[in-house]
């Protein structure tokens, strides 16, 4: 484990009422000089477009100030961060109409609890250090104490009252702590907007059912001169907001691509990361697994 230094992680979701089929959640952590420095580099950017707060919500025109922020964002964590292995982004999403990959309940009520209990033990490994302070966006609803409380702990009761580790741990990586926990505005915070952001476009690229993935395969063949079947949103059919949307996260997916970070939209036809250890990480949660 690293001794000394203090790790950070921030966080926030998107599709958290009863209703919404996908839910997701998006930590974005790293050493908190790291994480001064990202949050300078994206208030600069903030500052230059003259906008307050960048939301997917808000990703409606391409040409808007909210979505060339939201580029630059994106750009700048890629770019001057995920790829030197200064920061993460953890991604999770559920699908909240499968429960055990059986049962069907469109009325069910998001996981938010045991999502949160797997991305954050996630990034604790992942990054091996022991002191942590996490900052949810103060918007959630959620327990935090309680998730915290458990995550301190290197096992958990399990229904039947017997112990059963969230993740698999050694003696040593059960040693990180988050000690400070916060909730924070996210006008205030350019990292938690940062993780809507990136829980934002993992939902949409659920939601969208193939679209998105299908839109940006087009547009990398259309680039590199092949040809390609008519689809239904030829010559100007597509939505301007769905089309902003494809283009951001398509910005993402071939940035990931040059990296090399392992982020895939062809197989699940969603946001997805095939190598965990990347820094950039969308994965897929199972209630009750």
């Amino acid at each position: 484990m690293r001794e000394g230094k203090v790790f950070q992680a921030y966080s926030d979701e998107s599709g958290i009422n009863v209703g919404d089929r996908y839910t997701s959640v998006s930590v974005v952590s790293g050493e908190a000089e790291a994480l001064n420095y990202l949050r300078d580099k994206l208030r600069e950017t903030l500052r230059d477009k003259n906008v307050d707060e960048v939301k997917f919500s808000k990703i409606s025109r391409y040409g808007s100030p909210v979505t060339k922020a939201a580029v630059d964002f994106v750009g700048c964590v890629v770019n001057d961060f995920a790829i030197c292995n200064r920061v993460r982004i953890d991604t999770i999403t559920t699908d909240n109409e499968c429960l055990n990959g059986e049962d069907y309940d469109s009325v069910s009520e998001p996981d938010l609890e045991g999502m949160y209990y797997h991305v954050l033990s996630n990034v604790g490994i992942r990054w091996g250090c022991t002191k942590w302070g996490f900052y949810p966006d103060e918007n959630s609803g959620v327990n935090w104490s309680e998730i915290v409380s458990s995550l301190n702990m290197p096992s958990m009761l399990t229904a039947e009252g017997g112990q059963k580790p969230f993740i698999d741990r050694t003696d040593e990586d059960a040693q990180f702590q988050f000690s400070e926990v916060e909730e924070l505005n996210s006008v205030g915070e350019p990292l938690v907007q940062l993780a809507d952001l990136f829980a934002g476009m993992a939902r949409f690229s659920h939601e969208d059912n193939g679209g998105c993935a299908e839109w940006v395969e087009r547009s990398r063949d259309e680039r590199q001169g092949k040809l390609i079947p008519s689809m239904a949103w030829d010559k100007g059919n597509i939505p301007k907001l769905k089309e902003c949307r494809y283009r951001l996260i398509g910005g993402l997916y071939s940035l990931c691509r040059r990296h090399k970070l392992y982020v895939s939209l062809r197989s699940e036809k969603h946001l997805r990361t095939w190598r965990p250890q990347s820094p950039i990480n969308f994965w897929d949660y199972r209630r009750g697994y």
